[in-house]
């Protein structure tokens, strides 16, 4: 059992929030415009828009999912 329950259940709610995993979204967002910006630059279509995210947002979650294994 926990320190501090005594059989009550936790007392205490704590909301941890993973920084790294936020970083990451925001860097997603940014990423993202800058690709907008990029895509009317190249006049990519949205299908090559939505492959390069799809790209993006898999890499990004190897490299968090490779740092918390």
């Amino acid at each position: 059992m926990p320190r501090g329950t005594r059989g009550r259940g936790n007392p205490r709610i704590l909301i941890s929030v993973d920084t790294g995993l936020i970083l990451l979204v925001f860097l997603a967002l940014l990423f993202a415009w800058l690709l907008n910006k990029v895509r009317r630059f190249f006049r990519l279509s949205p299908v090559a828009y939505g492959g390069v995210m799809v790209v993006f947002v898999v890499a990004m979650l190897l490299i968090w999912g490779q740092q918390h294994s």
